[in-house]
């Protein structure tokens, strides 16, 4: 397996969340679908621990492994979420993008991108997610089985609603980098939410 399944992003947390691994308070400073980044006061001794936070009043755990463990601060890679630990975490992860990328426009006068082709000659209509790559200005939409994330553009599930990705095409053209970062993990949520990742344990 390779390291992290890097296609998947991690959002930094600004302010970072408290969290408890195993009985070890902890602070997590940055997580994805698959995993996070946490500090820690003392070192980290178990190999695997559940992960226990809270968004909007409600609990979200995960039991996971500590990879890259280091003196104070640790990666986890999530291997299960715990009851609706999953579908949490997508909303929350859902609102942070979205309030990250609020906060990021305002960058007046930039230009609106053009609308997608479809992309007719692509077969694959049993593929499960949807792939926009945005080519010289322009939209270019095809079917594809692998959920991959391209270099320009992003994937999501079949299912995400068209006039929402039209919408997530507009602010992409639109936004700098970090912008186009954000929205890619706001497609992943779609992505890991249709492959169940993390699975529940």
């Amino acid at each position: 397996m390779h390291d992290e399944r890097r296609e998947f992003q991690r959002l930094l947390l600004d302010p970072p969340i408290p969290a408890t691994l195993g009985a070890t308070p902890v602070t997590i400073l940055e997580i994805g679908v698959l995993g996070a980044r946490v500090l820690h006061g003392v070192p980290l001794d178990a190999e695997h621990d559940e992960l226990h936070f809270a968004w909007n009043d409600a609990d979200v755990a995960m039991k996971c492994s500590v990879v890259r463990a280091g003196e104070s601060q640790s990666g986890l890679r999530f291997l299960a979420a715990i009851g609706d630990g999953g579908d949490r975490l997508r909303v929350m992860l859902a609102e942070l993008v979205v309030r990250a990328l609020d906060t990021r426009r305002g960058g007046g006068g930039v230009k609106a991108s053009s609308a997608i082709d479809g992309d007719k000659t692509v077969r694959g209509h049993d593929a499960a997610f949807l792939c926009y790559r945005l080519e010289n200005g322009t939209w270019h939409r095809r079917r594809v089985f692998l959920p991959e994330q391209p270099a320009s553009g992003f994937t999501v599930a079949r299912s995400e609603d068209s006039e929402e990705i039209q919408h997530l095409c507009r602010v992409y053209a639109a936004s700098d980098e970090e912008g186009r970062r954000l929205i890619r993990l706001f497609a992943e949520l779609s992505v890991s939410n249709a492959l169940e990742i993390p699975p529940r344990a």
